[in-house]
């Protein structure tokens, strides 16, 4: 018995190549499409020169609590365990590390850093009253630079204000953290600049805005903030060159 078979007519069968040839072309151009967008999304990121880290392009700032690193009252003499928690026998400590992995976080997304800013906190306390060293009142004006540039302790400088203790409190950190550096023989922390600065009383940790007028001994606003930042170019205002 003879088997029949069907065949499709010459026309058919082109149809449905065609078809499907337009089908694969409408695919390519989609998938390519997509791959366009998301270089162009990666390019943008690349581009920006904000230095941050995480998926809500926040900047990175490593608080050290009063908490648990606790300043005497007028002094800038750095707590035994904020020390030991920057360099145990010459191995990093937990700050140490901490400040190491967020350097590490940044520049990995093609970002660079090139200076710690350590930021000192105070209480609203007054401190016009200390005697340092047998003498009443600042003497930051005559020794800050003994301090931050020669091999002298923050223990010699004596605070006029809430803002001179912010100061000293950031400068202890700076000279803790560059002993650390020069023990170093490379690696990321070998190349940073650091900077310290005041935030005397004037705010509430967590970026919580301005503090309110408190004269108390106050030691949860005794604190160290660490921020991490890039160098720019000085640049005049009206002056284009």
């Amino acid at each position: 018995m003879r088997r029949r078979t069907r065949s499709l007519p010459m026309n058919d069968t082109f149809s449905i190549w065609t078809s499907f040839t337009d089908l694969m072309s409408n695919a390519f151009m989609i998938i390519t499409l997509l791959l366009l967008l998301v270089i162009a999304r990666n390019s943008k990121s690349i581009n920006d020169s904000r230095i941050s880290t995480g998926a809500d392009d926040k900047p990175t700032i490593i608080e050290l609590p009063a908490e648990k690193y606790n300043f005497d009252s007028g002094s800038a003499v750095l707590p035994p365990n904020l020390k030991t928690d920057i360099s145990q026998n010459g191995k990093n400590g937990i700050i140490l590390k901490e400040i190491e992995n967020n350097i590490n976080k940044i520049e990995n997304s093609n970002k660079k850093v090139d200076v710690i800013e350590v930021i000192g906190h105070t209480d609203g306390e007054e401190v016009g009253f200390l005697k340092c060293s047998d003498r009443v009142g600042g003497n930051l004006d005559t020794k800050l630079e003994e301090v931050a540039t020669r091999n002298k302790d923050v223990s010699i400088l004596c605070p006029g204000s809430n803002a001179d203790l912010g100061l000293m409190r950031a400068l202890a950190v700076v000279k803790e953290l560059q002993n650390v550096q020069r023990q170093k023989k490379s690696g990321i922390f070998k190349r940073l600049k650091f900077r310290a600065y005041s935030a005397a009383q004037l705010l509430l940790p967590d970026d919580q805005g301005f503090a309110p007028p408190d004269r108390s001994d106050n030691p949860k606003r005794r604190r160290i903030e660490i921020r991490f930042a890039q160098l720019g170019q000085y640049k005049t205002p009206g002056n284009n060159r």
